[in-house]
């Protein structure tokens, strides 16, 4: 494998809003690696005001960077707000969510796991 460059009108950004994760808004995300790394999967997930991912957890980390906007994420624990240059660390196995929500604004953050980690779908 070799260095792979991802320039800003490179790839496609596709609307997610239809898929069984996402609720109360609409969602849109662009793959940053692609093919082009085995080890990770780093997206850009874009939600409109009140979209959110419902109850899920992966089989690895997650890393979710704020690049703009303000949203929130949630485990069983409570929820957070976050915004742009916040990060939340999701430990592999923990039930939580995140968006955009109710805060009235939209929100960008980069979401950062494993290839080929597997994600489920939980009721709240």
């Amino acid at each position: 494998m070799t260095l792979h460059i991802l320039k800003s009108d490179d790839g496609d950004t596709i609307e997610r809003t239809d898929l069984s994760i996402f609720e109360g808004g609409r969602v849109w995300a662009r793959s940053l690696t692609g093919a082009s790394s085995a080890h990770m999967n780093v997206s850009v997930v874009q939600f409109g005001p009140g979209g959110r991912a419902g109850w899920h957890r992966h089989t690895s980390d997650q890393v979710l960077y704020v690049v703009a906007g303000i949203g929130k994420v949630g485990d069983r624990e409570g929820e957070h707000v976050i915004s742009a240059g916040d990060c939340a660390v999701v430990p592999a196995g923990e039930d939580h969510w995140h968006g955009a929500h109710d805060t009235g604004s939209p929100m960008s953050h980069l979401s950062i796991m494993q290839t080929g980690a597997e994600t489920t779908l939980l009721d709240s």
